[in-house]
Parts: C-alpha cells; structure tokens; sequence
C-alpha cells in the first residue's frame, strides 16, 4: 500500500512501555510514514497503537495506518487494495471503521467484503472492551492492595499473571531492526508501593 501511495516502503516505529502497577504495565507504539524522496526528514502520515506486548502495540498500530491511508487515497479505490477497511477519527478520539454497501460487489467478492468488515468490527469492539476491562481492573486492585499489605490476603492477589497465548494464535514478531531498550526513566521520589518490574534502579 505504501509503494502505491508514494512512500517509503518502509514506515518508522517507536514503542514505549507505560508502567502501571499491579502488573498491568501496557506499550503505546507511533508509527510515522514518510514520502519517497531523499531527504525528506517529515512525516506525513502518523498513527498510534496500544497493546499489553511490544508485538501487539506495533501490529495495532500497523493496522491503524493501513485503515487511515486507505480513507485518505482515493486511488487505492482501483487498486487490489480495495476491500482493506477504512477509518477516520470517531468518537472519543478512537479511530472508527467506514464501510461501503458490498452489495453491488461481484457475488463471489460480496460475502468476502462482508467478513473482512465483520472481522474489522470484532477487532475494534474487542480491543476498546479490553482497555476498558483493564481499566476497571486496575481500579478494583487499587482499592484492594491496602487489604492485602496489612495480611488479609496474599501478594499474588495484586500482580496477577497476563495470559500467555498458544504461538499458533500469538502476534506475529514484527521484525525490522529493533535497537536495545534505552535507559530507565529516573528513580521516581517519595515512596513506591510497588517494585520496577526489572529489578532496582541504581542511584
């Protein structure tokens, strides 16, 4: 889609790790896309994507440009581009999905046109319940760790464990070049109820 619209084939990705406690930290991913000529230092095209896993955050992210490039170009209409869903900025900021009437569509492309929108809108309902549920999440454990540090209950209650997914249905790794993670923001002052989960900072 890039190669067609005239950018760099390859667009730029920076991933950075929310902390949140309780074990409910999450990554917010920018992607940027520039134009295909040298020099060119701008973008003109940047999206952004959430996810519990760096993998996660980058293909949302992805998946947000590819659905904003494809409002934006009126010439990906007569490409074999055509049937990848459509976005514009909705409601509360959220990217919301456009769709056209298949129905004057091939029969043997309607009912595909007809999933790929269907699967657009589980994606975007399921992805806005699980930040809401860990939202709601984060709030109960929250007023529950004061319970728990004075011995009604055990530690474990508060950093629970996130769900692993089977590799046949896991994110896909993002590939590209991935440089080491930077340094750690400084020490936070005053107290910390709950430890960095990588270890103790130095002075």
């Amino acid at each position: 889609m890039m190669s067609v619209c005239g950018y760099r084939w390859y667009p730029e990705y920076t991933v950075e790790e929310q902390y949140r406690d309780f074990n409910q930290r999450q990554y917010i991913c920018t992607v940027r896309v520039f134009p295909d000529y040298p020099g060119a230092e701008k973008p003109i095209h940047w999206s952004y994507g959430l996810g519990v896993t760096v993998d996660m955050a980058v293909q949302d992210a992805a998946y947000s440009m590819l659905t904003i490039m494809r409002a934006r170009h009126a010439l990906l209409q007569n490409s074999e581009l055509c049937y990848v869903p459509a976005s514009q900025s909705g409601e509360e900021g959220y990217i919301s999905g456009v769709y056209f009437d298949s129905s004057m569509e091939d029969p043997l492309l309607q009912s595909t046109v007809e999933m790929l929108e269907n699967r657009d809108r589980d994606a975007r309902a399921l992805r806005m319940e699980l930040y809401a549920t860990r939202a709601r999440l984060w709030t109960a454990l929250t007023q529950l760790a004061p319970v728990v540090q004075t011995g009604y209950g055990e530690m474990e209650m508060l950093n629970p464990v996130r769900t692993h997914l089977p590799a046949h249905v896991d994110w896909p790794a993002i590939g590209g070049v991935t440089p080491l993670r930077g340094p750690l923001l400084p020490p936070v002052r005053g107290p910390r109820p709950h430890p960095c989960p990588y270890g103790s900072q130095g002075s």
